[in-house]
């Protein structure tokens, strides 16, 4: 089985929820059909932009992912960011344990 990874640019702002939901279905739906019939395994990655939310949206998003995502399906969340802003404890958390990589600006 053919593995590959597809990059997905997205900015989350305190009001897209909703579009990122609907964002989230399509690509499930998308390639759930695309690799059973081509028999690949997508990763999905996520690299988000907005690092002045407040952490709270980037988890509810994570929990939008994992309510809309089967959990076999491979989903990675890289955050793209001026890292000097992180420095609270909410923040640090999230970079420890919500994000799989950290990509600064």
């Amino acid at each position: 089985m053919h593995h590959q990874v597809i990059d997905c640019p997205v900015r989350l702002t305190s009001s897209n929820r909703s579009e990122l939901r609907l964002l989230y279905a399509d690509l499930r739906d998308h390639y759930l059909r695309r690799d059973a019939q081509e028999g690949t395994r997508t990763t999905i990655h996520f690299i988000w932009h907005g690092d002045d939310l407040d952490p709270a949206h980037y988890w509810a998003t994570f929990a939008d992912q994992r309510h809309t995502f089967d959990p076999a399906q491979p989903i990675m969340n890289s955050l793209r960011t001026d890292a000097g802003r992180w420095d609270d404890d909410q923040h640090r958390q999230l970079l420890r344990h919500g994000f799989n990589n950290v990509i600064t600006a």
